[in-house]
């Protein structure tokens, strides 16, 4: 976004921002009653505007990843006579990851926790949010 272009967080200064990190986020109450739970609520009374987020299709990500990198793997198996080995690391915005992510991370070099990979993505989604919102540091 360039400066002076108008985004939809210009309006209003007092943007809210809930989080679902355990997936029993309620849904604004004062707003509407639903059993729906998106993963990321942005709302400001000031702009009259509400904004959704999902960290979903993280299965879906690992399987593209998977494909896309299938032909290279295969032409450098046969051209390099080597074992080619895709590692397909999907991290959602808010942490989410998919089941394979540990055995993802065995195969590579060095000590990786999959703990300490979803604490940077929440942490780095956090920070976006709050520059983005000018929120105060909550850390």
């Amino acid at each position: 976004m360039t400066r002076g272009t108008p985004s939809l967080l210009t309006p209003g200064c007092d943007w809210n921002l809930r989080v679902d990190l355990d997936h029993q986020l309620k849904f604004l109450p004062e707003i509407t009653t639903t059993s729906v739970r998106p993963d990321i609520i942005l709302w400001s009374s000031a702009a009259k505007a509400v904004i959704l987020a999902d960290d979903g299709n993280i299965r879906k990500k690992e399987h593209e990843k998977l494909e896309k990198y299938q032909r290279l793997r295969e032409e450098l198996e046969k051209a390099w006579k080597v074992k080619v080995t895709v590692v397909t690391v999907v991290i959602g915005a808010l942490g989410a990851v998919t089941p394979k992510l540990e055995e993802w991370l065995q195969q590579i070099p060095g000590k990786i926790s999959d703990i300490s990979i979803q604490k940077s993505a929440v942490l780095g989604t956090a920070k976006i949010l709050r520059r983005t919102l000018k929120l105060p540091d909550l850390w």
